[in-house]
């Protein structure tokens, strides 16, 4: 019986070189037609054939579900020309071998110690199950009553408020976003970063290469640098075989002033978040102030990205003042340098400590078999599950994504809404009306994997803030009905099931 199995298996595996190498000989057949006949011709051809071979087996190899494999498996064997350059840009894992020698408190999780262990009493607390696990498996310290939040709804209200505390600045500011631009929003906090370096104040500033690099202007960050400005950028992006993190991006929005006030939540310092953008008009999104002891995280999160990007670390002294709100809160991050996952595992955990409600707002929506899974619990449980997401698309494909996952989840009994005729970009989830999340998580695989992020959990009156405009995004949403969906036109259909398909390499 042994010997059959092994037989087998080995027929299986000869079986896949075949289908490789056949969907290999016809694209390089094609690839021969085209150009001429010629030695160095039938190198190149033999070296894609082998090259595309060696990736598929590396596919195979990896140590993951199988539906983190098959998509790519299935680009390479249908055009391995393009699935070798789409596996070289998209699908290398991120490097951290190097990490013990050149970023060696990253490999150690060293920046984890900068956080106050404070005392929390775990039992007394409801839904005291989340915020222990958060201390266990995040190792990020949890704060009881000594942490004020305060919610902030789109950017009319966080712009005035970011500016009121940015001019308040004595000592230092910290400032990383996703998205920076140079347009009349951007100058305008940039302007302020500006005049308070040159006040004296010590100004550190992170932004994504992916994301900002083509809006800033070179000669107004120049400016910015010669007032003493200090500028990091995250990761420049260039497409080469040599630079594996291309696909990575430092999606984090945090903001700290003094150690006593900080920021996080959905919004970029751009236009289109402060409702200026002609393409958008009005731009939905959540963010947080925070003040007292909790500061510490957010500033502890920057402390990191700065020391990837520059190697030094910012020795300053971490602001222990107590802002009273009675509740718990803590700071998660997550990234592919050692803590993939770790967000939405947090996620899961809430979604699994659920007895009456799950609230869900979110841009982007890829749910992973796990989710989906929660999901499904969630509700055979009784839970009553509202998910909240964009009536108008930024990125039409991942509208069609999104779309995709709407008829299994109505099955299910998951309410579902679309923000009518605007975007949201909020990342909200809040459990039984009592814990929530705020951040810059969207529920898709780029956020739980591939993504720096960074979110708040919390268990605090803010919550009855971020219900209250809940209840009012749902009077100017849409519900989906799944009757009416079943009649959306096949072309439609198409469109969705194509997207769904690749919907985990977005």
């Amino acid at each position: 019986m042994k010997r059959q199995f092994y037989i087998i298996a080995l027929l299986v595996v000869l079986l896949f070189v075949y289908t490789i190498s056949l969907a290999q000989y016809i694209s390089m057949s094609f690839l021969l037609d085209l150009l001429p006949n010629n030695i160095f011709i039938y190198f190149l051809v033999g070296f894609l054939w082998l090259l595309a071979l060696i990736i598929a087996f590396r596919i195979l190899l990896k140590q993951s579900y199988a539906y983190k494999k098959s998509h790519w498996l299935l680009i390479v064997l249908l055009n391995p020309i393009l699935g070798i350059i789409l596996y070289y840009i998209f699908a290398r894992d991120f490097v951290t071998r190097k990490f013990n020698k050149t970023r060696p408190l990253i490999a150690n999780k060293a920046f984890i110690g900068l956080e106050e262990q404070t005392m929390v009493d775990y039992e007394q607390n409801d839904y005291q199950g989340i915020f222990s696990f958060i201390r266990k498996t995040t190792g990020r310290a949890v704060y009881q009553d000594d942490t004020r939040v305060e919610v902030l709804n789109n950017g009319d209200v966080f712009f005035p408020r970011l500016i009121e505390a940015l001019h308040r600045a004595k000592t230092y500011i910290f400032m990383e976003s996703y998205i920076i631009k140079n347009d009349h929003t951007g100058r305008m906090v940039l302007d302020v970063l500006k005049e308070k370096a040159n006040a004296g104040v010590k100004v550190y500033l992170i932004y994504d290469h992916f994301g900002s690099n083509r809006h800033l202007d070179r000669a107004y960050m120049r400016d910015l640098k010669q007032a003493g400005v200090h500028i990091g950028i995250f990761d420049p992006q260039t497409i080469s075989i040599f630079n594996s993190n291309i696909n990575f991006r430092n999606h984090r929005k945090a903001i700290v002033i003094d150690g006593f006030v900080g920021f996080v939540g959905g919004l970029n310092i751009a236009d289109e978040y402060n409702h200026l953008s002609l393409k958008f008009g009005f731009w939905r999104d959540t963010h947080l102030l925070i003040e007292g002891n909790g500061v510490t995280s957010i500033q502890n999160v920057f402390v990191k990205d700065w020391y990837y990007i520059t190697g030094n670390v910012l020795d300053v002294p971490m602001d222990k003042t107590i802002t009273k709100q009675a509740g718990l809160f803590s700071v998660i991050e997550s990234g592919p340098d050692f803590e993939d996952g770790l967000i939405r595992d947090v996620y899961m955990k809430m979604m699994f400590s659920a007895k009456k409600s799950i609230k869900i707002v979110s841009p982007y929506l890829i749910i992973e078999p796990e989710l989906m899974a929660a999901i499904q619990i969630a509700i055979k449980s009784g839970v009553d599950i509202t998910l909240l997401v964009p009536g108008k698309s930024d990125y039409r494909m991942v509208g069609f994504a999104t779309r995709s996952y709407y008829e299994q989840l109505l099955k299910m009994g998951v309410k579902i809404y679309e923000y009518h005729a605007h975007f949201v970009h909020s990342k909200i989830l809040i459990v039984d009306d009592v814990v929530a999340s705020v951040g810059t998580v969207n529920f898709d695989p780029r956020s739980f994997h591939l993504n720096f992020e960074v979110t708040a959990v919390f268990k605090s009156d803010a919550v009855k803030h971020l219900l209250t405009a809940f209840g009012a995004d749902i009077q100017l949403s849409e519900a989906i009905n799944l009757d009416q969906w079943h009649h959306r036109s096949i072309f439609v259909r198409i469109l969705q099931g194509l997207f769904n398909l690749f919907s985990p390499i977005f």
